[in-house]
């Protein structure tokens, strides 16, 4: 008996390099699909199993520890879980739950890793640094616009990559933006920000055992 799309579960994660549209895409493509979508709303669910403040999570997100910093070589026996592996564990346990009992749109926090074991779509999305600068620019408003310059957006593009790239790295072993550890790479700046989100409605509607989605 084939299965009607509304009976099954299904998870998009969508890692993404910072400035190539991810949080957008992956928002549009939740209401294309009529699912449930998470980004930040992840870490307003983390701040009330934390017991952090919210300012504190938003400002250590998709981090890793310092282990220069930290007890690892303070002469302890055992390294002691920090802040950031904290929020880590918690974020994991909303993201297993959410995959558990919802379809939805994950962005970020190393979801396709948490959720590896179960059948899901993982996206990666990546755009030339010159677009990225300038769609970033784009989102600015008029007065910080003119404070802020091309070569200052782009280093902290750069910074925000790194970021994410040890923080995928550290809790998962894994490759960020490698081919291999992905399904579907997409150039943001090649596809639109639309055609990106029809080139991934496409996987996952021919990518499953069966059609989840309605002709």
């Amino acid at each position: 008996m084939t299965t009607k799309p509304e009976d099954v579960k299904f998870i998009v994660t969508i890692g993404r390099e910072f400035g190539s549209g991810g949080h957008e895409i992956g928002k549009r493509l939740a209401k294309e699909l009529g699912i449930a979508f998470y980004d930040t709303e992840l870490l307003e669910l983390a701040v009330a199993k934390t017991g952090y403040h919210e300012d504190y999570i938003r400002s250590n997100d998709e981090k890793a520890p310092d282990f220069a910093a930290g007890p690892l070589f303070s002469g302890m026996e055992y390294y002691q879980p920090s802040p950031y592996d904290k929020i880590q564990v918690e974020i994991r346990k909303i993201i297993e739950d959410i995959a558990e009992n919802e379809s939805a749109v994950i962005v970020g926090r190393a979801a396709d890793y948490i959720l590896r074991d179960k059948t899901h779509v993982s996206v990666f999305l990546f755009a030339p640094m010159e677009d990225r600068i300038k769609r970033k620019m784009a989102l600015l408003d008029e007065k910080t616009r003119s404070e802020i310059t091309d070569s200052m957006m782009e280093k902290t593009i750069r910074q925000r990559d790194k970021q994410r790239r040890r923080f995928y790295e550290y809790y998962t072993d894994m490759r960020w933006g490698a081919r291999d550890t992905y399904d579907l790479l997409i150039n943001t700046s090649r596809a639109g920000i639309e055609g990106s989100v029809k080139i991934i409605e496409t996987f996952i509607k021919e990518g499953y055992d069966e059609n989840i989605l309605p002709d």
